[in-house]
């Protein structure tokens, strides 16, 4: 078994220092539910704390994603994630039937997983693209939701 150096865990303290992390609490999509009327809901894990190190997008990056000309405010956030495909960070996984998962800021905006941009969760961290929402998802097909 090889012990790599995490250099994530190295530079993190000091990239915080000069950018603070911002508190924020991630709902992970576990699959999607088919209502009475036929209308497709996602369902959520209950939400779990995570910090959240946010940087702009550059417009090569989001013209390289194929989104320059959307009318969206789109980010990178920096996030401790576990490995497991069940606890991970994720965006959209059509075979897995999530449809991405939900972050909300401290500030109260909902955030949107799109896409994976970095994938280190074997090393503790994943880069993700979110875009911001108009406003929270609908929690009412998630088991533990009490309204």
């Amino acid at each position: 078994m090889s012990l790599g150096l995490n250099l994530h865990s190295i530079a993190r303290g000091a990239i915080s220092a000069l950018h603070p992390e911002v508190p924020a609490t991630l709902y992970r999509s576990v699959g999607q539910t088919t209502g009475e009327d036929g209308a497709v809901k996602s369902v959520y894990a209950p939400g779990v704390p995570v910090s959240a190190q946010i940087q702009s997008e550059s417009p090569s990056a989001l013209a390289h994603a194929d989104r320059v000309g959307m009318e969206e405010t789109s980010r990178k956030l920096y996030l401790f994630s576990e490995p497991g495909l069940d606890k991970r960070v994720a965006g959209v996984v059509r075979p897995l039937a999530r449809g991405g998962d939900m972050l909300q800021l401290e500030n109260g905006t909902w955030w949107l997983v799109v896409g994976v941009i970095e994938d280190f969760t074997l090393s503790g961290w994943a880069c993700v693209r979110a875009t911001m929402q108009v406003g929270g998802p609908d929690f009412s097909n998630s088991e533990w939701y009490t309204p």
